[in-house]
Protein backbone atom coordinates (compact mmCIF):
# COMPACT_ATOMS: atom_id res chain seq x y z
CA UNK A 1 0.00 0.00 0.00
CA UNK A 2 1.26 3.47 -0.90
CA UNK A 3 0.93 6.45 1.40
CA UNK A 4 2.17 10.02 1.61
CA UNK A 5 4.63 10.71 4.40
CA UNK A 6 6.63 13.58 5.80
CA UNK A 7 10.36 13.68 5.09
CA UNK A 8 11.80 16.53 7.16
CA UNK A 9 8.86 18.75 6.26
CA UNK A 10 8.59 17.59 2.61
CA UNK A 11 5.84 15.39 1.14
CA UNK A 12 7.07 12.06 -0.26
CA UNK A 13 5.36 8.83 -1.34
CA UNK A 14 6.28 5.54 0.35
CA UNK A 15 5.26 1.89 0.26
CA UNK A 16 4.29 -0.15 3.31
CA UNK A 17 6.22 -3.10 1.82
CA UNK A 18 9.52 -1.41 2.75
CA UNK A 19 8.78 0.34 6.05
CA UNK A 20 12.30 0.15 7.48
CA UNK A 21 14.21 1.23 4.37
CA UNK A 22 15.02 4.79 3.30
CA UNK A 23 13.24 4.74 -0.05
CA UNK A 24 10.55 6.98 -1.49
CA UNK A 25 9.24 8.86 -4.51
CA UNK A 26 9.41 12.63 -4.29
CA UNK A 27 6.64 15.07 -5.16
CA UNK A 28 6.54 18.68 -6.35
CA UNK A 29 7.14 19.54 -2.71
CA UNK A 30 10.68 18.10 -2.80
CA UNK A 31 12.19 18.70 -6.23
CA UNK A 32 15.68 17.21 -6.73
CA UNK A 33 16.07 17.78 -10.49
CA UNK A 34 14.87 20.98 -12.15
CA UNK A 35 15.24 19.83 -15.82
CA UNK A 36 13.65 22.54 -18.03
CA UNK A 37 12.29 24.42 -15.00
CA UNK A 38 15.26 26.73 -14.54
CA UNK A 39 13.29 28.61 -11.87
CA UNK A 40 13.62 25.51 -9.66
CA UNK A 41 17.37 25.03 -10.13
CA UNK A 42 18.46 26.68 -6.89
CA UNK A 43 15.79 24.83 -4.90
CA UNK A 44 16.71 21.45 -6.40
CA UNK A 45 20.42 21.98 -5.69
CA UNK A 46 19.63 22.90 -2.10
CA UNK A 47 17.45 19.81 -1.70
CA UNK A 48 20.20 17.52 -3.01
CA UNK A 49 22.69 19.03 -0.56
CA UNK A 50 20.12 18.49 2.18
CA UNK A 51 19.84 14.78 1.28
CA UNK A 52 23.62 14.37 1.28
CA UNK A 53 23.94 16.03 4.68
CA UNK A 54 21.03 14.15 6.29
CA UNK A 55 22.37 10.75 5.28
CA UNK A 56 26.04 11.60 5.82
CA UNK A 57 27.04 10.94 2.20
CA UNK A 58 29.88 12.14 0.00
CA UNK A 59 27.55 12.34 -2.99
CA UNK A 60 24.50 10.78 -4.72
CA UNK A 61 24.70 8.00 -7.30
CA UNK A 62 22.78 9.01 -10.42
CA UNK A 63 22.85 8.76 -14.21
CA UNK A 64 22.24 10.42 -17.54
CA UNK A 65 18.99 8.72 -18.47
CA UNK A 66 18.49 8.08 -22.19
CA UNK A 67 15.45 5.75 -22.30
CA UNK A 68 17.87 2.87 -22.86
CA UNK A 69 17.86 -0.63 -21.39
CA UNK A 70 21.36 -0.16 -19.97
CA UNK A 71 21.88 -1.36 -16.40
CA UNK A 72 24.94 -0.59 -14.26
CA UNK A 73 26.16 -1.92 -10.92
CA UNK A 74 27.66 1.09 -9.20
CA UNK A 75 31.27 1.30 -8.13
CA UNK A 76 32.23 2.96 -4.88
CA UNK A 77 32.84 6.70 -5.36
CA UNK A 78 31.91 6.67 -9.06
CA UNK A 79 28.79 8.75 -8.68
CA UNK A 80 27.65 9.43 -12.27
CA UNK A 81 26.82 6.91 -15.02
CA UNK A 82 26.35 7.91 -18.64
CA UNK A 83 23.65 6.41 -20.89
CA UNK A 84 22.12 4.39 -18.05
CA UNK A 85 18.52 3.84 -16.94
CA UNK A 86 18.94 1.42 -14.04
CA UNK A 87 21.42 1.51 -11.17
CA UNK A 88 22.15 -1.40 -8.83
CA UNK A 89 24.01 -0.97 -5.55
CA UNK A 90 25.74 -3.31 -3.13
CA UNK A 91 27.69 -0.39 -1.63
CA UNK A 92 26.91 0.24 2.03
CA UNK A 93 25.41 3.66 2.83
CA UNK A 94 24.96 4.60 -0.83
CA UNK A 95 22.04 6.57 -2.19
CA UNK A 96 20.60 5.95 -5.66
CA UNK A 97 18.52 8.57 -7.45
CA UNK A 98 16.83 8.55 -10.86
CA UNK A 99 14.31 11.03 -12.26
CA UNK A 100 10.86 10.77 -13.81
CA UNK A 101 8.04 12.82 -15.30
CA UNK A 102 5.50 10.17 -16.47
CA UNK A 103 7.84 7.17 -16.99
CA UNK A 104 7.58 4.24 -14.58
CA UNK A 105 9.86 4.36 -11.51
CA UNK A 106 10.69 1.06 -9.83
CA UNK A 107 12.63 0.51 -6.61
CA UNK A 108 13.99 -2.99 -5.94
CA UNK A 109 15.44 -4.14 -2.64
CA UNK A 110 16.59 -7.40 -1.07
CA UNK A 111 16.56 -6.89 2.68
CA UNK A 112 18.30 -10.23 3.17
CA UNK A 113 21.28 -9.07 1.09
CA UNK A 114 21.08 -5.28 1.61
CA UNK A 115 21.27 -4.81 -2.16
CA UNK A 116 18.88 -2.77 -4.28
CA UNK A 117 18.24 -0.93 -7.51
CA UNK A 118 16.33 1.94 -9.04
CA UNK A 119 14.92 1.52 -12.57
CA UNK A 120 13.62 4.09 -15.07
CA UNK A 121 11.13 2.43 -17.43
CA UNK A 122 9.48 4.63 -20.03
CA UNK A 123 7.73 2.98 -22.95
CA UNK A 124 11.06 2.32 -24.68
CA UNK A 125 12.62 0.85 -21.55
CA UNK A 126 9.50 -1.21 -20.93
CA UNK A 127 9.52 -2.51 -24.52
CA UNK A 128 13.19 -3.51 -24.17
CA UNK A 129 12.49 -5.12 -20.76
CA UNK A 130 14.90 -3.04 -18.70
CA UNK A 131 13.26 -4.16 -15.44
CA UNK A 132 13.63 -7.84 -16.31
CA UNK A 133 17.26 -7.22 -17.32
CA UNK A 134 17.92 -5.54 -13.97
CA UNK A 135 16.58 -8.51 -11.99
CA UNK A 136 18.61 -10.94 -14.14
CA UNK A 137 21.78 -8.88 -13.65
CA UNK A 138 21.24 -8.78 -9.88
CA UNK A 139 20.85 -12.56 -9.91
CA UNK A 140 23.77 -13.43 -12.20
CA UNK A 141 26.36 -10.93 -10.95
CA UNK A 142 25.39 -10.46 -7.29
CA UNK A 143 23.62 -13.77 -6.61
CA UNK A 144 20.38 -12.07 -5.57
CA UNK A 145 17.48 -14.50 -5.72
CA UNK A 146 14.38 -12.91 -7.33
CA UNK A 147 12.15 -14.30 -4.59
CA UNK A 148 14.13 -12.28 -2.01
CA UNK A 149 13.46 -9.00 -3.85
CA UNK A 150 10.71 -6.56 -2.90
CA UNK A 151 9.60 -4.32 -5.78
CA UNK A 152 7.68 -1.09 -5.54
CA UNK A 153 6.31 0.39 -8.76
CA UNK A 154 5.79 4.09 -8.21
CA UNK A 155 3.60 6.81 -9.73
CA UNK A 156 3.66 7.16 -13.50
CA UNK A 157 1.35 7.99 -16.36
CA UNK A 158 -1.61 5.64 -16.20
CA UNK A 159 -3.55 3.68 -18.77
CA UNK A 160 -6.10 6.49 -18.61
CA UNK A 161 -3.65 8.99 -20.13
CA UNK A 162 -0.93 7.03 -21.98
CA UNK A 163 -2.34 7.43 -25.49
CA UNK A 164 -0.22 5.97 -28.32
CA UNK A 165 -0.34 5.20 -32.01
CA UNK A 166 -0.16 1.67 -33.40
CA UNK A 167 3.63 1.70 -33.88
CA UNK A 168 4.26 2.12 -30.14
CA UNK A 169 1.45 -0.30 -29.30
CA UNK A 170 3.04 -3.05 -31.41
CA UNK A 171 6.39 -2.58 -29.68
CA UNK A 172 4.81 -2.91 -26.24
CA UNK A 173 2.02 -5.45 -26.68
CA UNK A 174 3.06 -8.80 -28.12
CA UNK A 175 -0.14 -10.63 -27.24
CA UNK A 176 -3.23 -8.71 -28.34
CA UNK A 177 -5.49 -11.10 -26.43
CA UNK A 178 -4.28 -9.55 -23.14
CA UNK A 179 -6.97 -6.88 -23.20
CA UNK A 180 -6.32 -5.91 -19.56
CA UNK A 181 -3.06 -4.30 -20.68
CA UNK A 182 -4.63 -1.84 -23.11
CA UNK A 183 -7.77 -0.28 -24.49
CA UNK A 184 -8.36 0.78 -28.09
CA UNK A 185 -10.35 3.92 -28.84
CA UNK A 186 -10.64 4.64 -32.55
CA UNK A 187 -7.10 4.56 -33.97
CA UNK A 188 -5.47 5.19 -30.59
CA UNK A 189 -4.30 2.76 -27.92
CA UNK A 190 -4.23 3.38 -24.17
CA UNK A 191 -1.60 1.18 -22.52
CA UNK A 192 -0.90 0.23 -18.90
CA UNK A 193 2.89 0.65 -18.55
CA UNK A 194 2.88 -0.13 -14.84
CA UNK A 195 1.11 -3.43 -15.39
CA UNK A 196 3.54 -4.36 -18.18
CA UNK A 197 6.41 -3.87 -15.74
CA UNK A 198 4.54 -5.81 -13.07
CA UNK A 199 4.36 -8.70 -15.54
CA UNK A 200 8.13 -8.51 -16.10
CA UNK A 201 8.68 -8.84 -12.36
CA UNK A 202 6.42 -11.88 -12.17
CA UNK A 203 8.20 -13.47 -15.15
CA UNK A 204 11.54 -13.23 -13.31
CA UNK A 205 10.16 -14.72 -10.08
CA UNK A 206 9.66 -11.58 -7.99
CA UNK A 207 6.56 -12.08 -5.87
CA UNK A 208 6.54 -9.26 -3.31
CA UNK A 209 5.28 -6.31 -5.38
CA UNK A 210 3.47 -3.07 -4.61
CA UNK A 211 2.03 -1.12 -7.55
CA UNK A 212 0.96 2.51 -7.23
CA UNK A 213 -2.38 3.49 -8.75
CA UNK A 214 -1.54 7.19 -9.08
CA UNK A 215 -1.34 8.69 -12.57
CA UNK A 216 1.20 11.51 -12.83
CA UNK A 217 -0.70 13.11 -15.71
CA UNK A 218 -4.00 13.18 -13.79
CA UNK A 219 -2.22 14.26 -10.59
CA UNK A 220 0.11 16.89 -12.03
CA UNK A 221 -0.66 19.07 -9.02
CA UNK A 222 1.38 16.58 -6.95
CA UNK A 223 3.79 15.04 -9.47
CA UNK A 224 5.57 16.40 -12.54
CA UNK A 225 4.10 15.31 -15.88
CA UNK A 226 5.96 15.71 -19.16
CA UNK A 227 2.81 15.06 -21.17
CA UNK A 228 0.46 17.28 -19.18
CA UNK A 229 2.95 20.15 -19.07
CA UNK A 230 4.09 19.85 -22.71
CA UNK A 231 7.67 19.06 -21.74
CA UNK A 232 8.21 22.24 -19.69
CA UNK A 233 8.56 20.61 -16.32
CA UNK A 234 10.94 19.44 -13.61
CA UNK A 235 11.18 15.83 -12.39
CA UNK A 236 10.12 13.83 -9.39
CA UNK A 237 12.62 11.23 -8.24
CA UNK A 238 12.93 7.67 -6.98
CA UNK A 239 15.33 7.52 -4.04
CA UNK A 240 16.83 4.42 -2.42
CA UNK A 241 19.45 4.37 0.32
CA UNK A 242 21.34 1.15 0.94
CA UNK A 243 21.88 0.69 4.66
CA UNK A 244 25.25 1.29 6.23
CA UNK A 245 26.64 -1.74 8.06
Amino acid sequence: MFYFDDFYGKKVLKSSLLPDIDCFFTTRDFVLTSASRTDLEIESNQNRKFLIEKFGLKDIYTAKQTHSSNVQIIKSEKYFYDDTDALISDVNNSLLLLNFADCVPIILYSEKDNIGAVVHAGWRGTASKILKKTIIKMNKELNIKPESVTAIIGPSIGKCCFETDEDVFLKLIKDKTKKFLYEKKGNKYFIDLKLLNYNQLEETGVKNIDICSYCTCCMSDIFFSYRKENGITARHSAVLRIKGI
